[in-house]
This record gives structure tokens, sequence and C-alpha cells, in this order.
């Protein structure tokens, strides 16, 4: 998910106050470092079966609030679309387009990798299954009931996230004609009443029920700090308040052990967007630190994203036959899966995520002329999140 956000102003405009942010090509680093934190937990999520599999079921799953990580990659790509799109003079056909070639070459190409692997050696894959209608439905980005869990869950099970953020890229480039402010209000009041149709008529429509969900919160949380960080300084009492929010509303979700569902938006949602409010205005007002190996983990998000599922398969598979797993515990076990999807992550986007990128970028169309403040974006990478406008 994409890495640089680059801030460029002409030469000779007149800077805003906000802080070191608002020199010429800034980046904002806490965008990175956050992905990387994000992507992260979600392969730790994601570990909890595998773990389950090598304990022959011993083990008692302790990693619910994992599923944070997804509600974060949510919430900064509220911010990032409206940071990104706020001077850019973009059409909806253009805005889709490049949403679209951002993340669906990479999920195409392990989605049929997928499909090989279930052809191939199907006793890997006890919870896949081929059917036409929803292999197709997988390919479009739309919700469709997945033949053996029975739950609208794509051929590649993560894509679930992709189909909301399709959506929410949908209602977003439909109201970019709309100045910031109203865009941000009009996108939130659509996945707002969509939230309520869905808790007036529970169960009524199984589309209702998918793009109703309450983790569309998130985006809206995500597209709020994204305007207050544009137009807004804050002082530090005020971060240190949304910080203490944030991390008590985060551990009353653990003391909770919310995971999914319902909840997770109202505890997981809030919690992100408190913690990204603090991290991008403590950039934008005093400094960040530039860890470059971070920023350079944070290009691959996308790909840990995307192929994360294939390096726990393949680790779990390792541990098993070599029975390291005895030998390595809970905690080096999830150490080891970790590296390992990281490591992996970084193959793909060196060898397949990026060289694409590159070579169908080329073949775009051009980009819509910059103009004086206009945002910018670096080499391509964003959850799921997608943060890069090109």
């Amino acid at each position: 998910m994409s890495t640089e956000v680059l801030l460029r102003q002409s030469e000779g405009a007149a800077s805003k106050p906000g802080g070191n942010l608002q020199t010429a090509e800034a980046k904002i680093q806490s965008l990175q470092h956050l992905r990387v934190l994000a992507a992260s937990v979600i392969v730790l999520y994601h570990t909890e079966l595998q773990i389950t599999r090598l304990s022959d079921g011993h083990h008692a799953h302790s990693f619910g609030f994992g599923a944070a990580g997804t509600d974060l990659f949510f919430v900064i790509g509220g911010f990032i679309m409206v940071y990104t799109q706020r001077d850019r003079g973009d059409t909806f056909g253009g805005f889709m387009y490049r949403r679209l070639l951002r993340i669906a070459p990479l999920y195409w190409l392990f989605t049929f990798l997928m499909l090989l692997v279930l052809v191939v050696a199907p006793s890997h894959l006890m919870t896949s299954g081929f059917e036409p209608w929803h292999f197709l439905f997988s390919l479009a980005f739309v919700p469709y009931p997945h033949p053996v869990l029975g739950v609208d869950r794509p051929f590649l099970f993560p894509g679930w996230v992709l189909n909301h953020f399709v959506f929410f890229y949908v209602i977003f480039g439909a109201l970019l004609p709309l100045p910031v402010r109203r865009r941000v209000l009009a996108a939130s009041a659509v996945l707002l009443g969509l939230m309520t149709l869905r808790l007036l008529a529970p169960g009524e429509g199984r589309l209702l029920d998918f793009y109703g969900a309450t983790i569309n919160l998130d985006f809206i949380l995500g597209m709020i700090v994204g305007w207050l960080f544009i137009e807004r300084r804050v002082s530090l009492s005020t971060i240190v308040v949304v910080g203490v929010l944030g991390l008590s509303v985060f551990a009353a979700g653990v003391f909770e052990d919310v995971s999914g569902g319902d909840d997770r938006a109202l505890y997981w949602g809030v919690s992100s967007a408190a913690l990204l409010f603090v991290c991008v205005f403590v950039e934008k007002q005093w400094n960040w630190l530039k860890w470059r190996l971070v920023a350079a983990l944070g290009e691959t998000s996308y790909s840990v994203f995307v192929s994360h599922l294939f390096a726990l398969a393949l680790v779990t598979s390792a541990l098993r036959a070599f029975r390291l797993f005895p030998i390595l515990g809970v905690g080096g076990t999830r150490f080891v899966f970790l590296a390992a999807a990281w490591i992996v992550a970084i193959g793909v986007y060196y060898v397949l995520e990026r060289p694409l990128l590159n070579r169908l970028r080329r073949r775009s169309p051009k980009q819509p002329r910059e103009t004086d403040n206009r945002v910018a974006v670096g080499p391509p990478a964003e959850i799921p999140i997608s943060s890069d406008a090109a």
C-alpha cells in the first residue's frame, strides 16, 4: 500500500501554516509506519489458525484484537482519499481507473494462483471450493456467497477488504466535483445511511448486510481526520487527549475480547482513527522519525496483504515436516510466521508488483495537471489498502 505522499508547492508559493509537512516535498512518514503496523498485526491475527493446526487444536486463540489491523487500513484509506484528492482535477472515470489499476492486477494474479493450488493440491485448501459465479464475482470485487463457508467472502479470502474499498471508491469518486468539506459530509451521509438501513432491516438483503456493515465507520473516521489535517492545527493537549482516548478504547476492546462483528468499528475503528490523528498531527506540527527500513517495508504492505496467507501455509508445512513447533513454541512460531510473510512480500513487491504497475502505468492515460499545493504521489503502493493517487 503506497508509500510516499509528497506535498509539492510551486516555487515562490506561500506555505500554509502547519509545520514541517508544509515544506517542499515533505513526506508523511507516519503513514508508512502505520501501514507496517497494520499489516504486521493482520499477519499475526491470521497465524492463530495455523498455530491451532500445528498444536492439534490445543492452542487457545489469544490474538483476537489483531483484527484491528484491517480497521487501521480502512481508516488510513479514508484519510488518504480526502488528502490526495483535495485539489486534484480528477474525473470519476480517471479516478476509478487508477484505483483499480493499483489494486486489481496483483489481486487477480494471486486469485488465479490460488485456483491453481486448488486444482493441483486441493488438500492444502480445506475451506476453498470452486464455483464459477463465485469466482467471477470475486474478480469483479462484488460480494458473493462462498461455496464452502456460506458467507460473502471472495475466492481469495482477504479480498473482502478490497470489496469494501472498491465500494468506498465508487462513492467517493462520484462526489469528486464537490469541495472537500461537502465531499466528506456527503460520503459520510451515504455510508451512515447504509448502516442505518441495515440496522432497521437486518437480514433483508445480502448486499445491504455487506455494504451496510458498521466497518464503514472506519472510512468515515479516516475522512474526518483527513479533513481536519488539511484545515486545522491542534494543540498538544488535544493530541494527548485523543491519544489517551484511543488507547482506552483499544484496551476496552481487548478486555471485551472483540474481534470482528458489528462492534469492531466502535473499538478498533475509533482507536485506529485516534492513532492516525496523533501520528499525522505530531508529524505535521513537529517532526517524525525517518526510518528508511520501515518506510521501505511500508512500500510492500499491499504485497503482504495479498500474499501472506500463502506464506503462512508454506511455513506451516515446513514447521510440521521438521517438527519445529514444539521447539519454537507459540511466540517463536509467530515470529517465524511474521518474518516469512514480510520476506515473501518483499520478493513479491520487487519481482511482481512494482514491475507490473510500472508497465501498466506507462500505458495509462495522462494524469490531471498539477496545481499549486496539489498532492502528488510517489512510487506505487494501499490497502488494501492503497494510498496513492496515481
